[in-house]
């Protein structure tokens, strides 16, 4: 068959111990690849640790997919995000660059000219940055498609479930009826999401933070910030077998506990989108409206429609909980035990900010101070609780009340800088339990990542040596124990465990559990 479309798209799958559905899938996708001048198909396997990379490969290859299909199997699930993110990433440069990015579930068969209705829309709506197909179940009825993003209203319609309250927050309900013709929405289902190239290249891939749920709702609103229109077209149709492929929301069963990587999703959507106090108000309203509904269907004797023990995870993973409990739940990328290449990555992001509003400012400080043998005097512990309280400051989203607690930081960082000589800047991604052994001279790169139950003595230096090249610093693992007067510079990563000797000048990465010294380093053992 001769192409119809002179477009090229990419088609990225992740499959996580679905390999039948995910073979389904490819098999309804074979007509529709012909269709396009350029058509590839990438099927990410997120480490089922079952027989789903066998299965899927022989299926590939028995029916001589090869020519469109192609296989990657992953070491270790880091969750759906970076599951699409690491098929997409090779694409969005050079030659093999595609026009149109289609995200699809596993659980997913194809109807005749589903891709092609979305790339038929966005061909003709430039404007037009991400569309969603009509998901349905295998007798046609159509499930909810198109979204309005969360919000504190929708939190309170979600935890009455009361009528007259639903028809008066209507504009916000997140789930508004199926409609049968395009339409503008918030956002659309990511089992299956067609993106513009170009939105990647200017707002970036898909938030890795999010292990499942919610990314691609974040992921519209960033694009929604830059001013790309998000559509849902109802002429594409695919057929979506509801949580096969995740086991969450299955609906012929009963309400399943929501897994913890639900509630962490949720959590950092809202505080990386509207700030703590927002997340604040959120848990609030859903906390107490979901107990107004609670006492409701006991009263009213109705059936119970929300998980098991919704209310006591939504607490224990809300601000609340914290102002009592500052140790939080540990996510499921922490529990997961990420290679140290994935972890790298993900500290650069939350080990700032977001560390200091998951622990708590004063409970990280009080670690701190333990860290340094309690003694507040020392130059190091205070450098490191003014890091802690700069980044803190920057999670208030209004610069105005930011304002006076900017001006302190800058008061004292300056003087900590010429008194001490300790140059530690709140853009620094700091682990806990960082040891500072100060005498002089401590300089530290602001875009350097340090990991937990680090070691840095007087007189080193961490950081960039090319002044052309402001972003390349040093990402060190956990335990690193730097000797004094060293010098650690370059985008090198010191991994776990690795020791430096004193007055060692270090310009290549050390693997884990090595130690380096000399000028320039050598590994010794």
């Amino acid at each position: 068959m001769m192409p119809i479309y002179s477009c090229s798209v990419l088609i990225v799958i992740v499959n996580y111990k679905a390999p039948q559905l995910t073979i389904d899938c490819l098999g309804s996708l074979v007509e529709e690849a012909s269709l396009f001048k350029s058509c590839r198909v990438v099927v990410v396997d997120n480490a089922s640790r079952d027989d789903s990379g066998d299965k899927i490969q022989t299926a590939i290859a028995k029916n001589q997919w090869d020519s469109w299909v192609t296989f990657i199997q992953n070491d270790f699930n880091a969750g759906y995000a970076y599951g699409n993110n690491l098929a997409i990433r090779p694409y969005l440069h050079g030659e093999q660059r595609p026009d149109y990015v289609l995200l699809l579930n596993p659980d997913t068969v194809i109807r005749p000219q589903a891709i092609a209705k979305l790339v038929e829309f966005m061909d003709h709506h430039p404007k037009v940055g991400i569309t969603g197909s009509r998901l349905e179940d295998p007798d046609a009825t159509p499930q909810c498609s198109a979204f309005r993003f969360p919000s504190l209203a929708s939190e309170i319609d979600s935890g009455l479930k009361l009528g007259l309250v639903s028809k008066l927050l209507d504009r916000w309900i997140i789930a508004p009826p199926v409609v049968n013709e395009a339409c503008q929405t918030d956002w659309v289902a990511g089992a299956s999401m067609m993106v513009r190239t170009d939105v990647f290249e200017q707002i970036g891939l898909m938030d890795e933070a999010y292990f499942l749920y919610f990314e691609e709702v974040d992921f519209c609103l960033q694009a929604a910030r830059q001013g790309w229109g998000c559509w849902y077209v109802p002429e594409s149709r695919v057929v979506h077998f509801v949580g096969q492929s995740t086991g969450v929301t299955t609906p012929t069963d009963q309400p399943k506990r929501l897994p913890q990587y639900w509630l962490d999703s949720r959590k950092r959507y809202f505080q990386k989108n509207y700030g703590n106090f927002y997340r604040f108000l959120a848990d609030t309203l859903l906390i107490i409206t979901t107990f107004l509904w609670k006492c409701r269907r006991q009263l009213q004797r109705k059936p119970a429609t929300n998980p098991p023990y919704f209310i006591q995870d939504i607490y224990r993973n809300s601000a609340w909980a914290k102002l009592f409990n500052p140790v939080a739940p540990p996510s499921v990328l922490e529990q997961n035990n990420l290679a140290a290449q994935h972890q790298a990555r993900l500290q650069s992001e939350s080990l700032d900010a977001n560390l200091v509003t998951s622990l708590g400012l004063g409970t990280l400080i009080k670690e701190d101070l333990a860290t340094h043998g309690g003694d507040w005097t020392r130059p190091g512990f205070q450098a490191i609780a003014l890091q802690r309280f700069g980044a803190w400051r920057m999670t208030i989203k209004f610069k105005l009340f930011r304002l006076p607690f900017s001006l302190l930081y800058k008061f004292f960082y300056t003087f900590i800088r010429n008194v001490y000589g300790i140059e530690l800047p709140y853009t620094v991604k700091l682990g806990r339990r960082v040891i500072l052994e100060h005498q002089h001279g401590i300089v530290i790169h602001g875009n350097c990542v340090i990991g937990d139950d680090c070691i840095i003595r007087q007189g080193v230096t961490i950081g960039n040596r090319y002044v052309e090249k402001p972003f390349d610093a040093p990402i060190l693992g956990d335990r690193v124990n730097i000797g004094a007067g060293a010098k650690v510079l370059g985008k090198i990563t010191l991994e776990d465990d690795v020791n430096i000797g004193a007055n060692a000048v270090i310009l290549k990465s050390v693997p884990a559990g090595k130690t380096a010294v000399g000028i320039p380093a050598k590994i010794i053992n």
